[in-house]
């Protein structure tokens, strides 16, 4: 036993789900099933539709996406745009955290940027604190495994790594303080 739902044709609501034997069956003598059914008037669909649209073409179906935006049933997230020639909902990748959605672009927001940069930059500095202090840690250790007569050759190794990446902090802190200082004068202006 399978159900039919019927649909008016008018508003396309759902008026009834008679059970039937077969979907052939159905096709063949509708009344049999559904004694109201007038085929001027309703539609049937095998399957329940949330949002049933009549096509051009007289098929009774499921909204696609961009038709459940057309008909206001869905709204268009940050990122998303109609296109109307390919009657598809086009997502554009958000590039970056400090970007707002403006029509069917997205457009830095120098504030937001600047905003993004500084904590960039103070992440960047608490990571060199880190490696600092890591730094005269094993810079002590060193230290006291010489005076024991330790082997320091892991200790070394560890000590040039360190001081590599905090080498490249420098230059990434450096680097972002000047990009800060010339979006500062143009978020000024």
């Amino acid at each position: 036993m399978n159900v039919m739902y019927i649909y008016k044709k008018d508003d396309l609501e759902l008026i009834a789900q008679p059970v039937i034997t077969t979907v052939n069956e159905f096709k063949e003598s509708p009344e049999k099933f559904y004694p109201d059914w007038n085929s001027e008037t309703m539609a049937y669909s095998e399957t329940l539709l949330i949002n049933p649209i009549i096509d051009k073409n007289g098929e009774l179906r499921e909204m696609t996406e961009y038709e459940k935006a057309k008909a206001g049933k869905i709204t268009l997230k940050e990122g998303q745009y109609l296109d109307e020639s390919s009657k598809i909902i086009i997502t554009v990748p958000k590039p970056n955290p400090y970007s707002v959605w403006k029509n069917t672009i997205w457009e830095e927001d120098k504030v937001l940027k600047l905003q993004y940069l500084k904590d960039e930059r103070y992440k960047k500095q608490q990571e060199y604190l880190r490696y600092k202090h890591e730094l005269e840690e094993k810079q002590k250790e060193k230290t006291e495994f010489e005076e024991l007569g330790f082997d320091t050759s892991e200790t070394e190794e560890r000590i040039i790594e360190i001081n590599a990446e905090m080498d490249l902090l420098k230059k990434e802190i450096t680097k972002l303080s000047k990009e800060i200082k010339t979006l500062e004068k143009e978020v000024k202006e």
